[in-house]
Parts: C-alpha cells; structure tokens; sequence
C-alpha cells in the first residue's frame, strides 16, 4: 500500500474534522450570540414595567456543559433570597449526614414494668426528628410497652439535643404563630401544627372561633381577626412568642364561611409532644397523671433508664425531597441544625450559618458574601447573589450527591412549589428548581434542561416590586422560555 497516500487521506480526514470542530465552535458561538440578545430584549421588558421602579434584581445564568452561553445582570449584588436559600441547607445535609441518614428517637423507661403496669417514668428522648408522627410514637411506645395498662411515674421529654433553642433570633414576631414559622425542636411531632377553625360573618366583624385541633389546656387563643371584602383570601396571621400559651389571630378572612381552617404553629414543641401522646395513651385506657408530664433540657439531669425502643425517620434523600418540592421551613431548620451540632457541637446561629457555608466552601462553592441567619429562609436578613447561588448548583452538578439532589427538586408545571410556574410553555417540565417568596421578594433557581440538550444553572432574585407576587412570576415566564428553546 503506498504510504504517502495513506499520510494524504489522514490528512485530509485531520482537515476535515478539524474544520468541522470549527464550524461547530462557531455555530454555537452564534447560537449563543443570538439567544444573548433575545434575551437581553426580554430582560428589558421585565425591568421596564412600572412595578419595577425601585425595585433590585440579580440574575445569573450560565451553561455546566461546556458551552460558552452566559448572561448575567448585577449577579453580585447581595439581595433578600427567601425560599431558595433552602438550597444551600439540603445540599449541605446531603454533604454531611448522607443520602441515608435517619433521625432516631428513643423510648426507654425507669423503675420496673409487669403486669402492664410501669412502675417508673417513660421517657422519649428528642432526636431533632422533624417528621415523627403521633401515630408512629405512639405504636413504639406500645410496641415498647406491650398491654400498657398504668404509668405510674411521669412521662419526660428529653428536649437535651437542643435545649430551649428552637427559633432561630432574627425571625420576626409577624411569623412566629403561624405554621410555617414553628422552631424545630428536640421533640417534634405531627409538624409542630394545630389547626384552628373560625366562622366568619359580614365584613368588618370579627370572626368566632368554633375549634381548635389539638386543643391542649395551656393553649389560649384570641381572635381579633376580621372578615374581609368577598372575593379576598386568607390574609390571617397568628402572633405569639416562643414558650408562650397565648396565641392572637390577626389581618382577615373570606365572609361568611362557617368553617374555615388556619393552621397555626406550636410555640412550646417538646412539651407539646408528650402533652399529645398523653391525651392518646389516655383516650386508649392507659391511666396517665396528667399533671407528670415534664421536659428536661440537661441530659445530667434526665434519670438512669432502660433503652427499650425507637422510631427511625424516612431517610434524608425523602426529607430533602419533601423540603425542596413543599418548602417546609420546619424539615430545613431540623436539617441544618442537626448538620451544625454533627460540625461544632452547636445550634447557636452562627455555628449552624458556618456548618451549612462550610460544607458548600469544601466543594468549592463561593461562600464569600452569603450571609444566612437561618437554614429556611424565612429571615428577611438572609442574603445573597444570584451568583453566590449558581457558583452553588454548578459546584452540585459536579458531586455524587448530585442525583438525589436534582430529583428533591420541583419541576416547572409539573409539581411542588412550580407546579403552576411555566405551565403553558415551552418552560415546562424543563426546568428543575426551588422558588423562593415573601413579601416583596420573589426568587427562583435551579437546572434549566434546554431543547439543544444543554444544561443551564440560573437564579433570578427579585426584591421591593410594588405588584402582586404573582404578577412578577407571570412576567418571568417568557425568560425561561427563552432559555429552554
């Protein structure tokens, strides 16, 4: 065979290959180009409506897949992010405990039991579990106990991993009876909740309380919330205080409704759960002092005992998932201060704001000018960039911990907390995120999966509009759209 013609056809094939890496090079530099500027005009458009006077955004986006699309508007500006600081507190619990992890919560007893008769105390020790449920506590304690007729001694919440730090400070006072607001405790049961029922009457009236579920004796309720105009929603809020039994429902109600539910938050978390199973073991004929219920925040002065039982948790991978796609305030504060005592033995603030950014710092994320004050979000002093979120997510992509991750999130028009975001376009089911909203802050991030098969990080945080929250989400579609295409 001739070896020069051998050397001519590889070079020949070498050109040709070599100039089609350069026309798809350039290709895609074009395709970027364009998309840039279709989305720069759409962008404009968004800052130009009059709601936006005053207002201050951070938007960053970018592709993980080595193309070179990027757009970025004051991506630095540190700016109140809400919800999608949630991001941060799962992927760090995913980080430190494991896709695996379970919460334990123990059931031991002192003294002697025969005969179905406890001649002791029952304890249940707090293991931080923010989804342990009455029905499954109570089926170990039975299951512990079997034919339980009598306790003698005192039922005793351990409350010792935590003490009596369940809210984190700079919450403020508008959110700390609702249920959304509840601290997370040693002890948590059934989300720390209790569901209020109220018959409204013409607007301007004030509106009568008909029940409350559960209604413990400690727990005082004043209504002073009024009925609305029709055609309003529920603008109610519950103030109250941690460790108070006073709770006050403000703001209004829709008009005539004979039995509307506002769920409200659990102030005094620990004691709360052994109050519950005491009302159940008693309901069921087991004969309960109901003035020996007691929480003991040291663990020097918690009694000797026997270790009899537990109730393990769903492991994290489900707990992130439920955190990411519903928000819940109570399972991120749980994750993160479990996280911070596993890191530096402390749930001080600033001990949990180091472990979740320490975490997030060991994989390379720009830590640098995030500042958190808890683990949700739900503080107005939380803050960061949107490029401090994407640096996040990008770093994420990189991780084992990436799959379990992506699929805890929510997916444009398809469900959890984007279920109704991009439902009518070309958005939909392409986009796998978090949304973040307060008053006057809206926020979304995720992984954005576009058409060409790219894969794009962005966050787009929003703060002081002066329209409704879903006005802004509404003129946010068409740039997600852009971006899938």
């Amino acid at each position: 065979m001739n070896t020069n013609l051998i050397k001519s056809s590889f070079l020949t094939v070498s050109k040709i290959l070599f100039f089609n890496l350069i026309l798809q090079f350039l290709f895609s530099q074009a395709i970027a180009q364009t998309k840039n500027k279709i989305l720069e005009e759409e962008f404009q458009k968004f800052l130009a409506h009059d709601w936006m006077k005053g207002a201050s955004v951070s938007f960053h986006v970018k592709s993980i897949k080595g193309n070179d699309f990027e757009f970025k508007y004051d991506e630095d500006r540190a700016l109140t992010p809400a919800s999608i600081t949630k991001l941060f507190t799962t992927s760090a619990g995913l980080f430190q405990l494991g896709k695996d992890f379970q919460f334990v919560t123990g059931i031991s007893y002192t003294g002697d039991f025969k005969d179905g008769i406890l001649n002791g105390n029952l304890i249940i020790h707090g293991g931080g579990d923010p989804t342990l449920t009455l029905i499954a506590l109570d089926s170990a304690v039975k299951a512990s106990l079997p034919a339980l007729k009598e306790i003698k001694g005192e039922i005793i919440a351990d409350a010792s991993l935590y003490g009596t730090r369940t809210t984190p400070p700079n919450w403020v006072w508008e959110d700390l009876g609702n249920y959304y607001g509840v601290g997370a405790a040693s002890l948590n049961l059934n989300d720390n909740m209790f569901k209020l029922y109220l018959k409204t009457g013409a607007t301007g009236t004030v509106a009568k309380i008909n029940k409350v579920e559960p209604h413990p004796p400690y727990l005082n309720i004043t209504s002073e919330v009024t009925a609305g105009e029709k055609g309003t929603g529920d603008n109610s809020f519950l103030f109250s205080s941690p460790y108070s039994n006073s709770h006050i429902i403000r703001g209004t109600l829709p008009p005539h409704r004979s039995n509307f539910r506002v769920k409200g938050g659990v102030t005094d978390p620990d004691y709360h759960a052994i109050w519950m199973l005491a009302d159940t073991l008693s309901s069921q004929g087991v004969i309960v002092g109901e003035e020996r219920l007691r929480v003991e925040y040291s663990k020097q002065k918690l009694p000797a005992s026997e270790r009899v039982g537990e109730v393990k948790s769903k492991p994290l991978s489900w707990i992130i998932d439920k955190t990411n796609k519903k928000s819940i305030n109570l399972y991120a504060e749980s994750v993160a201060k479990y996280v911070s005592n596993e890191k530096t033995k402390s749930i001080v603030a600033d001990s949990i704001t180091y472990s979740v950014l320490n975490k997030l710092d060991s994989i390379g994320v720009i830590t640098s000018g995030i500042y958190l004050e808890d683990g949700s979000g739900l503080s107005p002093f939380d803050a960061f960039s949107a490029s401090n979120m994407t640096s996040a997510l990008e770093k994420i992509y990189s991780t084992p911990q990436y799959t379990t991750f992506y699929n805890s999130l929510a997916v444009t028009g398809v469900s959890g907390t984007l279920k109704y975001f991009c439902r009518y376009n070309q958005a939909k089911g392409k986009v796998y995120g978090k949304s973040g909203s307060m008053r006057r802050v809206k926020s979304y991030a995720g992984y954005i999966n576009t058409n060409s098969g790219d894969l794009l990080v962005f966050t787009i945080i929003v703060n002081n509009f002066s329209c409704k929250s879903k006005v802004v989400r509404k003129a946010m579609e068409p740039i997600l759209e852009i971006l899938v295409k």
